[in-house]
């Protein structure tokens, strides 16, 4: 019997509007992420990574792990 991973990230949309979201896989798209949070596609998504804030695409791909934590902003804050 094979087990299903399931890797919890955060995605904050506000300062008080966090929210928790579930992936069977660790392999995703930003598009991915924005679908799963609620959020626009045409924002700006960021994972926040040692204190820094590193932009993620729509179409880039990255590897998440539980507890990760991403950052939505208004379009064109992160250039």
């Amino acid at each position: 019997m094979t087990t299903l991973t399931i890797i919890h990230i955060f995605v904050e949309v506000t300062k008080t509007d966090q929210r928790k979201i579930e992936f069977h896989q660790d392999q995703v798209t930003g598009r991915q992420i924005k679908e799963a949070a609620g959020v626009p596609l045409d924002s700006d998504l960021a994972v926040r990574r040692e204190g820094k804030l590193d932009s993620v695409t729509n179409d880039e791909t990255v590897t998440i792990k539980d507890g990760l934590h991403f950052v939505v902003l208004p379009s064109g804050t992160i250039s």
